[in-house]
Parts: C-alpha cells; structure tokens; sequence
C-alpha cells in the first residue's frame, strides 16, 4: 500500500514545482528543460506502475503499460495547462511530448522489472550473481 503512495506525492511535488514562476536552475544535462520533464515523468510512470497489481501486469502486460503512460501523460498535459495561468510560465506541447516520452520510458521501465520479479517469485532463474557470470 505504501508504494501505491509515492505517484501522489510525485505528483503534487510536481503540481507544486510548476506552480513556481521561477525555478533554481541546474547545470549540465539534469538543467536541460525537456530532461528534467522527462525525468519527472518517467518516475511518475514507473509510480503508477503500482497501481496496477501484478497479474495484470502479468496477463495484459501491453494494456497495462498503455493505462500506465496515459494517466501520467495525461497528468502532464493537465500540469501544461495549468502552467498557462502561472505568471512567468507557458504551455508548451514540447514539454508535454517531453512529458510523454518520460512516461513511456517510466512505465517501460516498471514493465521490465516487475516481469523479472515476478519471473524470481515463480521460481525463475534468479539474477546472475557476479561471480556466475565472470566464471
């Protein structure tokens, strides 16, 4: 129940962020603007990714994935909107497609680990230790 949580508090953390007219900048690539959207997305994905219990990501693996990025997208989108009536902000479908892109990578991401969590609860083949592999 708790990680069901953190997609909330990642979006209000974003919710708040945007409701800023200004933000610190950063430097390097994390200070690119459409990476740190897609960033911010792509963990609000791989959040809601626990919405979703893990025999649906087991029997509908692609319909999940889709429900996943679309709240997350959608969200953005919203978030966009709600930029426009910030003084010193704008919407801007750029961002959004940032967005998105995030929320696919995010929600791709959650789809790829849980499989193999799943796979290790059935009794699959766990990881590979480091000295399996360097034998």
């Amino acid at each position: 129940m708790l990680l069901r949580s953190f997609a909330p508090i990642l979006a209000a953390a974003i919710w708040i962020l945007s409701s800023q007219s200004t933000l610190p900048t950063v430097k390097g690539i994390f200070g690119f603007d459409k990476f740190q959207h897609l960033l911010a997305y792509a963990a609000l994905a791989a959040a809601v990714g626990f919405w979703f219990p893990g025999n649906q990501w087991k029997n509908h693996p692609l319909r999940t994935f889709i429900f996943t990025a679309l709240i997350a997208s959608a969200y953005g989108a919203a978030d966009e909107i709600h930029q426009y009536f910030v003084p010193g902000r704008s919407c801007s479908v750029w961002d959004w497609l940032a967005d998105t892109l995030g929320a696919a990578l995010g929600a791709g991401a959650f789809w790829v680990v849980i499989r193999r969590v799943m796979k290790v609860a059935a009794g699959g083949n766990p990881p590979a230790s480091h000295d399996e592999v360097s034998s």
